[in-house]
């Protein structure tokens, strides 16, 4: 049979990061690929999954999530990231933050509308754009300038015609944060353009130098989004969330949901029920320390080596520029035996760089892999 597929295919490839990540996981490889916490989630997490695993937990959900989680998301938004008047009706939960941001592009995109991105990003946007029907707009980012939105940026951001502009801070895969002055404006432009905002905030606690800010705080044209995932290093629960003022677009993400994933896994949801305790925030406290550690490591190893790289503020990767190949370089680093991930797949200006995420390999493990890297150039 001659199957012919949907032309919206043409433009989505394999994961970048999943596929050096199956890379490095031959034997003797140190793997910097992939961004996950190397921690176990907090054992007061895994006992009330548990828990409502032996209570019969184990059945469907309402779409959007079960209330009391809902409940708990939309305080911690109200009294955290100072997004007032938000409450459960206003959250969905759905099955990690990657799906969490397709169906919000399925709702929001179709074919005529672009998405802006920075440049370079997260390997999956650009297909999510792709898959929505849309079309995207890139806005470059330079490794001299830590990835930072500057003039050259704003001046373009004037002239977009995009329907939806995605804003990561922190930054997967530069670690950069944007200051909350830098945010405002782009979020002004937003507004005068009737640009809708998604703010991915999945490395929201991940910030080691200055503040952390959520539009959502001071703007109505943002949707949420977070994960338990890197927080509580809960990759493979697949929890995330989203919250907006706009519950109509929350409904819409629900209506996509429910004819798709369902509703997100019951146990995973109670147990998460948890997660704003102090028991589990004094664990997610301790990761934080420790990869703030991490990073600083990182940053001594990297300033020995010819490459550009500000140290940067947040999430758990560094993305220095090389000025080479990217890919024959990750590749030669593997035959070292270092996974890192080329940074052509993030974006045009991730040329010449790499991913090297500091989250799944301790300070011994990075010594290692410094040393080896070192030996490679």
């Amino acid at each position: 049979m001659d199957l012919k597929f949907a032309s919206r295919m043409l433009n989505v490839k394999p994961s970048a990061t999943f596929k050096y990540n199956a890379l490095a996981k031959k034997p003797g490889v140190i793997n910097l690929t992939i961004g996950r916490p190397d921690f176990d989630t907090p054992q007061v997490i895994k006992n009330a999954a548990k828990k409502a695993l032996d209570g019969g937990k184990v059945h469907y959900t309402p779409t959007k999530g079960i209330p009391e989680l809902r409940e708990q998301i939309a305080n911690k938004l109200v009294s955290e990231n100072g997004i007032n008047g938000l409450d459960a009706d206003d959250v969905i939960l759905s099955g990690g933050g990657k799906q969490i941001l397709y169906e919000a592009l399925q709702a929001l995109i179709g074919p005529g509308d672009t998405v802006a991105l920075q440049n370079p990003c997260w390997v999956s946007y650009e297909p999510m754009a792709y898959l929505a029907g849309g079309e995207v707009d890139w806005f470059p980012l330079k490794p001299e300038k830590g990835f930072i939105p500057g003039t050259e940026y704003m001046n373009r951001f004037e002239k977009t015609s995009a329907k939806v502009l995605i804003l990561n801070s922190p930054s997967n895969p530069t670690g950069a944060v944007i200051s909350k002055k830098l945010i405002r404006e782009i979020m002004d432009i937003c507004l005068r353009k009737n640009i809708f905002v998604i703010s991915d905030e999945v490395y929201e606690r991940f910030v080691y130098d200055g503040k952390f800010y959520s539009p959502a705080r001071d703007y109505e044209n943002v949707l949420t989004v977070n994960a338990f995932s890197k927080t509580y290093s809960m990759t493979g629960w697949r929890l995330g969330y989203a919250a907006c003022y706009n519950r109509e677009l929350v409904d819409k993400m629900n209506l996509i949901q429910g004819q798709s994933l369902s509703c997100c896994t019951s146990f995973a949801q109670y147990g998460a029920l948890t997660a704003f305790t102090n028991e589990a925030r004094k664990e997610s406290d301790r990761m934080v320390s420790e990869f703030k550690r991490r990073r600083d490591y990182v940053m001594e190893r990297i300033r020995e080596l010819d490459c550009v790289c500000v140290k940067p503020s947040g999430a758990f990767y560094v993305f220095p520029y090389f000025g080479v190949d990217d890919l024959a370089f990750s590749e030669k680093l593997l035959e070292a035996g270092v996974g890192v991930v080329p940074g052509s797949p993030f974006g045009s200006c991730g040329k010449g760089c790499v991913r090297i995420s500091y989250g799944s390999a301790n300070v011994e493990l990075l010594s290692q892999a410094f040393d080896r890297i070192e030996d490679a150039m």
